[in-house]
């Protein structure tokens, strides 16, 4: 048969590649179809010349195929059928296109418990200058069913950037997706669709604000491993703030308000309280819910805290927690009335100002009902959007419209607190 011919070719370019392809894995979302590619170390790439809008080539040289994986690849999105094949030390992946999509091919390097990864993105012509659905989500919803968008309300016309100073790139990471619901509620409220409502919400109300560009790590209901909503934000975006957002459990129903969490200074396995590291080892639990090993030891992590430490981002995460508490508490029951700190895989990510902020219990009947509620989410995240901007405003990075506009600023924040009476 043919294919046990390319198979045989490709185990005997495997003794002779310098690299090999170790796992193939896909992922699915509403503007994007994602391949990613575990290497055994950093393979050369190209996009081959050979593709056509039907057909989609990558090209990796001084690399072969682990004798495990078969020469055809799994359907996903807009791809239709995907093989393998060999010329000489190059090993080539072509994936067959259902429908025209832009490829943009990256690379990840070692982190944690991932190493090298190859990232092919297919972007759908339709989404190619969509940078993400407004609308807001009705987070009900069961496994079976779809999440159901509504339209949000009308909002003010977006304002101009400024021309001078660059703005302040803020991630905003809707916690959990797709398979990982999250938490869920008494009345079976997936904790995956309200945290998308927010952080939509966020991202809608941010837009309005000069010197804030808003990027979503996830636009829709799928699955994102932990470490790659970090890579996502840090070296795609190039984000200078990255925030999580969640929603809160408890076996006690009578668990109410919200927290917010930065990483410990002291590791994975310490934090500031009980309740911080219970959260952190569920937060972190999501890979696994996603079919993602876990690994009990992030080598990593000790010289990620050091990089940390020494470029002041975990004081300055401490320094937005307390504004965002800060403003949060003039509305909602607080659950921690400080930052609560614990090793939290999804902020471990040198060189970004990170927060996770936990919006409530959503098993808490009360909170849940809220939680659901469009119009709490709008409020939920314009708090965080004031305490950040507080943050941006008395914590200005070099070159950033809020370091070179500070009057400007001011009147920005005026409008803000207007807007919230």
């Amino acid at each position: 048969m043919p294919w046990i011919f390319v198979l045989l070719c490709l185990l005997v370019q495997s003794a002779q590649a310098g690299y090999q392809v170790t796992q193939v894995r896909s992922w699915q979302s509403p503007e994007h179809t994602r391949y990613v590619l575990d290497l055994s170390g950093p393979a050369s790439y190209i996009i081959s010349p050979d593709s056509t809008p039907g057909q989609v080539c990558v090209d990796l040289t001084s690399t072969a195929l682990v004798p495990e994986l078969p020469p055809e690849i799994k359907a996903r999105g807009v791809v239709s059928h995907g093989h393998w094949s060999t010329q000489g030390d190059t090993l080539r992946i072509s994936l067959d296109m259902k429908s025209e999509a832009s490829p943009m091919v990256f690379e990840l390097p070692p982190s944690g418990k991932s190493g090298y990864r190859l990232v092919i993105d297919l972007i759908e012509a339709t989404h190619e200058d969509d940078a993400s659905t407004t609308s807001t989500v009705q987070a009900t919803s069961t496994p079976t069913q779809p999440v159901v968008a509504e339209v949000a309300p009308t909002t003010p016309a977006i304002q101009e950037k400024p021309a001078h100073g660059r703005d302040m790139v803020v991630a905003i990471d809707a916690g959990h997706g797709g398979q990982d619901t999250g938490a869920i509620g008494p009345g079976r409220i997936f904790e995956k669709n309200v945290t998308l409502a927010i952080a939509r919400s966020l991202r809608e109300q941010m837009l309005n604000v000069p010197g804030l560009k808003p990027v979503l790590t996830r636009s829709g209901d799928y699955f994102i491993p932990l470490a790659e909503r970090r890579e996502i934000a840090r070296r795609h975006y190039h984000a200078d703030i990255f925030i999580s957002i969640h929603a809160d459990a408890s076996p006690s129903a009578d668990a109410s308000g919200a927290s917010v969490f930065a990483l410990s200074l002291k590791g994975a396995n310490t934090a500031t309280s009980r309740f911080a590291r219970a959260l952190a080892e569920r937060e972190n639990n999501a890979d696994a819910v996603g079919g993602i090993k876990v690994s009990e030891h992030d080598g990593t992590l000790a010289n990620v805290l050091a990089d940390m430490v020494v470029e002041g981002s975990l004081e300055h995460s401490l320094r937005l927690g307390r504004d965002i508490i800060g403003e949060l508490k003039g509305f909602s029951p607080l659950h921690s009335s400080h930052v609560e700190q614990a090793g939290f895989a999804v902020l471990k990510e040198p060189g970004m100002v990170s927060l996770l902020v936990e919006n409530g219990f959503i098993t808490n009947p009360s909170e849940e009902k809220k939680l659901k509620n469009p119009a709490y989410q709008h409020r939920l995240a314009q708090a965080i959007l004031e305490g950040l901007h507080h943050y941006c405003e008395h914590n200005p990075l070099p070159g950033t419209w809020f370091a070179l506009h500070r009057d400007d600023s001011s009147r920005v924040k005026s409008s803000l607190d207007t807007a919230a009476r």
